[in-house]
């Protein structure tokens, strides 16, 4: 895979390189033409403005407006193992790209803090530089923005995983999401595109719909709901939608979505959980249980991926390990 051309597509943004000699279709780039006079750092407890050229007119002092544009250009050309993830503009229900980016920015200064000294090796992010000693993390210019990240391609859909290889997603995958919930976190949007492997180890990606605390209860024009095809439906009840509704946008985003899980839609295991979560999320309604499971919305995601994954490599799982997973929704595989 080569240059710029988008690594990964999501709905609120995506990624490409940050430089690639091979070819100009990068962020270094579009920086190169886009041609700010003024960027903002963004590090995780500070943000520094900066302004490239010196005048209100650049042409008055183009030396040393060029000197200041090829300092960071060179840092960029040192950074082939980066990429950068871009927050599309977005819409009335996946918010705008300076909404997202705060989200996400907002998620790695809380990540950073439990994950302290481990955050590369149980995440991508990745500080691209210092600026006054203080490590950055995002970038922004003329309403564009920006985040950095470690180069990595092998997302879990990409993957054909030996039974070693699968045990060893769950494992440190089960290790991450457990530090999280230790930590009152959620990820809030696991999918196979927000795993990847990277450095020999599996790795969490994409934050902006994370969250700290139990008790989220933010309406769903918030974009706060996540996947439909990988979240409880209960979710997107507390968060405001009937059933009715609930089944309206699944099915609008199944379809949206056919192309990329195809391989999902035509297992025997996601049609069965088909049927088991809309089960069980009638089984807590008539209970009143609908609250408070906020705590294992990551969870139920990942024994979701664990069933669907197996099937799709022919593998094996524990059914105790996912059934306890899989327990505070009342399903039992």
């Amino acid at each position: 895979m080569k240059g710029g051309k988008y690594i990964n597509e999501g709905y609120r943004g995506h990624t490409y390189d940050l430089y690639n000699e091979e070819d100009n279709i990068d962020f270094y780039s579009k920086f190169k033409t886009d041609n700010p006079d003024y960027i903002i750092l963004y590090a995780l407890n500070r943000v520094f403005h900066i302004n490239i050229s010196d005048n209100e007119d650049k042409d008055e002092d183009e030396n040393i407006y060029n000197e200041k544009m090829e300092l960071i250009l060179g840092l960029f050309r040192q950074k082939k193992n980066f990429i950068v993830k871009e927050f599309k503009r977005g819409n009335l229900l996946l918010g705008n790209g300076r909404y997202n980016f705060r989200c996400e920015l907002k998620s790695i200064k809380k990540i950073a803090k439990i994950y302290g000294s481990k955050l590369d090796y149980y995440t991508t992010i990745k500080s691209i530089f210092k600026y006054k000693d203080i490590d950055i993390y995002g970038i922004s210019y003329e309403n564009k923005y920006y985040i950095f990240q470690e180069k990595c391609y092998k997302t879990l859909d990409k993957i054909n995983f030996t039974q070693d290889e699968f045990n060893k997603f769950i494992a440190e995958i089960y290790e991450s999401l457990l530090i999280l919930q230790k930590n009152t976190f959620i990820h809030n949007d696991i999918k196979p595109e927000n795993i990847i492997y990277c450095n020999n180890r599996y790795k969490l990606i994409d934050w902006d719909l994370s969250y700290s605390g139990y008790n989220h209860f933010i309406a769903f024009t918030k974009g706060s709901g996540g996947n439909f095809n990988f979240n409880h439906p209960v979710k997107f009840y507390n968060l405001g939608l009937s059933i009715f509704i609930y089944n309206f946008f699944y099915m609008f985003f199944k379809n949206y979505d056919y192309t990329s899980y195809e391989w999902l839609f035509n297992l025997k295991s996601y049609k069965l959980i088909e049927e088991k979560r809309m089960e069980s999320l009638n089984l807590l309604i008539e209970t009143n249980k609908t609250k408070h499971l906020s705590k294992y919305y990551d969870m139920y995601s990942f024994a979701m991926l664990i069933i669907c994954l197996a099937e799709k490599n022919n593998l094996t799982y524990s059914k105790s390990f996912v059934n306890k997973l899989f327990a505070p929704f009342k399903i039992t595989i």
